[in-house]
């Protein structure tokens, strides 16, 4: 990890520190969740080619066995055609 240090406008400290209250979770990880989602935002290709590199056959394999064995609800359901 790197530590950086950033100047925000009061309002956005404030708004951003009540958040991460209402999340519970620290400042810092509200920070690096917001800019991750922004960056994956920006750049939506190179954030699943990561995301999909770091998965293995395996572990599709494994969610798989989860999901249940039976016909999708209408809505679901694929176009015929």
């Amino acid at each position: 990890m790197s530590a950086i240090r950033i100047e925000l406008p009061e309002q956005v400290h404030q708004r951003a520190l009540e958040l991460a209250r209402q999340q519970s979770m620290p400042l810092d990880r509200l920070m690096v969740v917001a800019l991750v989602e922004k960056l994956s935002a920006m750049f939506p290709d190179e954030a699943l080619e990561e995301r999909a590199k770091r998965g293995t056959q395996e572990d599709f394999e494994e969610f798989m066995k989860s999901v249940p064995d039976v016909e999708p609800d209408d809505y679901d359901k694929l176009p015929k055609g």
